[in-house]
């Protein structure tokens, strides 16, 4: 009987514990409160060790804690709900709206709910979640009626597969200049023409509202003109200490452990020299023509030894 007794304080201690968790008020001083029945004394490491064990009792059940200075985190909950893509793209959609307007109290509450949210994604839905935020690839065409029929004429270019002729003002002055067109994005506050210099070889993002003049030239993009997203693995230790970069995202690992990484619109010129440097724990999946290129470029470095 005297067991069950310990059983059932111990229940409701945990209880207690959870609740303050669920309502981010789980501070230091209040958890100690909570099981000061069972910590003999006042010893720092009787207090420590009976907090860990109920700790590591909740992170059997799943439920991972954190103590960040003098309060107690809940980073993910005893359940989980099942996303689906649409669901995850609508979070992203409403975080990355907040962003520029940081602040406001309705911001804050937003905020909020969204690390809420985040609570109950189970692992991968929070993997899928994260990578969607990296792409910052989000449709915030609804806030641009004053410019609705320049940015569909925008989107009717990406469409297609010829070159533009475009003049838009940059810092002041009027710059023309030949373009392929990628897509149109979004954020809070701008539309841009997101675009290829084939001449500069830079990629460009163009305020859609500071193009003065932009028509659709004769000549057609090729299949290296158009495509501009590259998939590589890497492998070995590069490939559990790699950082994705801020215009790439991760596809995991596949059958034999390569870590796979998608990089868009990143000049290939400057993409080859920087995977040039992984050497051969590195190597392109596609576009099948930059895959060439990097190996006649290795073979060219090769030839200056012989």
């Amino acid at each position: 009987m005297k067991s069950r007794k310990k059983l059932n304080e111990g229940c409701l201690r945990i209880f207690k514990f959870i609740q303050l968790l669920y309502e981010d008020k789980a501070y230091y001083d209040d958890v100690i409160n909570i099981f000061k029945d069972e910590i003999n004394e006042q010893s720092a490491n009787n207090i420590q060790v009976t907090l860990n064990k109920y700790i590591n009792t909740l992170k059997i059940f799943g439920l991972n804690i954190q103590k960040v200075n003098n309060k107690y985190k809940m980073l993910s909950s005893l359940y989980s709900i099942n996303f689906t893509v649409n669901d995850l793209k609508s979070l992203c959609l409403l975080e990355n709206s907040i962003k520029d307007e940081s602040g406001s109290v309705l911001n804050d509450e937003i905020e909020q709910v969204i690390k809420e949210i985040q609570l109950r994604m189970n692992n991968e839905d929070k993997a899928t979640f994260s990578n969607l935020i990296n792409q910052k690839n989000y449709s915030f065409s609804f806030y641009y009626s004053n410019i609705k029929d320049q940015i569909k004429k925008c989107e009717d270019f990406c469409k297609g597969d010829f070159q533009l002729d475009i003049i838009y003002k940059e810092g002041g002055q009027e710059i023309y200049s030949k373009i392929n067109p990628v897509e149109v994005l979004y954020d809070s506050k701008t539309a841009y023409l997101k675009a290829y210099d084939s001449i500069k070889r830079q990629n460009l993002e163009i305020p859609i509202s500071n193009i003065i003049e932009i028509k659709q030239s004769c000549q057609k993009l090729n299949p290296t003109q158009i495509n501009t997203t590259v998939v590589y693995r890497l492998k070995g230790r590069l490939a559990k200490t790699y950082k994705l970069k801020e215009n790439e995202y991760s596809n995991g690992y596949d059958e034999e452990g390569f870590y796979i990484v998608v990089n868009k619109n990143e000049p290939y010129d400057k993409l080859i020299q920087r995977l040039l440097r992984y050497g051969a724990n590195c190597e392109i999946i596609s576009p099948k023509f930059l895959k060439e290129q990097m190996l006649q470029t290795i073979n060219d470095i090769i030839k200056n030894y012989d």
